[in-house]
């Protein structure tokens, strides 16, 4: 008989002790998922992530001290398997592109029902990009420029693109096309001067345009 596989692991940031609470509880209901840890500012979440090795933190955007976009930012760099999901009442579409630039895989406002942060859990768990239905209409209601079509791009220019748009480090892609990291560096910047594309968070929105983050 096949042994199921370990739950997921999380860690939660939120200074809101009841929101906090809610979160762990949602989580722990699921079979597939575990909370290995907690933490209710910046520093104390670093170092509890240290200590328990998650596969994801959701983290609440207004953090005292450090604010949330700072510390997935700081996850990013030093802890760049832990995939971030933010957690937050802004409902302004800048959020998202900052968040998503600093490193986030995901952003989810608190008003949304239970069963949708689950949703939100388990698609950045499995590799993907998840924006709050009610911010994507925002975030995907700029037209796509002038820039060149991905016509213009070779298919490894294409399946760097879609990586590193779906939150894959440099490195991580390397490993998953078995090409050396400057080559996907070349790629990658290569691609982004055909799209006229310079950030992160415009690949991200480029990316959703042409129905690569669900493949």
């Amino acid at each position: 008989m096949n042994k199921p596989p370990s739950p997921r692991r999380v860690f939660l940031v939120d200074d809101h002790p009841v929101v906090l609470a809610g979160v762990k509880s949602m989580v722990e209901a699921q079979r597939d998922l575990k909370v290995v840890g907690w933490a209710s500012d910046a520093e104390s979440a670093i170092q509890g992530i240290s200590e328990t090795d998650p596969n994801m933190a959701v983290v609440d955007v207004s953090l005292p001290g450090t604010n949330g976009v700072l510390l997935i930012e700081r996850l990013r760099q030093e802890f760049p398997q832990v995939a971030a999901l933010a957690l937050t009442v802004h409902e302004d579409s800048a959020y998202v592109h900052q968040l998503l630039q600093a490193g986030a895989r995901g952003f989810i406002l608190k008003r949304s029902a239970a069963e949708e942060l689950i949703h939100a859990i388990r698609s950045v768990l499995a590799g993907g990009i998840y924006i709050d239905p009610v911010m994507a209409a925002k975030v995907l209601s700029v037209p796509k420029t002038n820039s060149a079509s991905s016509e213009a791009l070779s298919e490894r220019e294409i399946a760097v693109v879609k990586l590193v748009a779906k939150g894959y480090s440099n490195k991580e892609v390397s490993a998953q096309l078995s090409l050396s990291v400057k080559t996907i560096e070349t790629y990658r910047a290569r691609a982004a001067e055909k799209l006229g594309l310079r950030t992160r968070a415009a690949l991200v929105r480029y990316a959703t345009l042409e129905g690569w983050m669900v493949e």
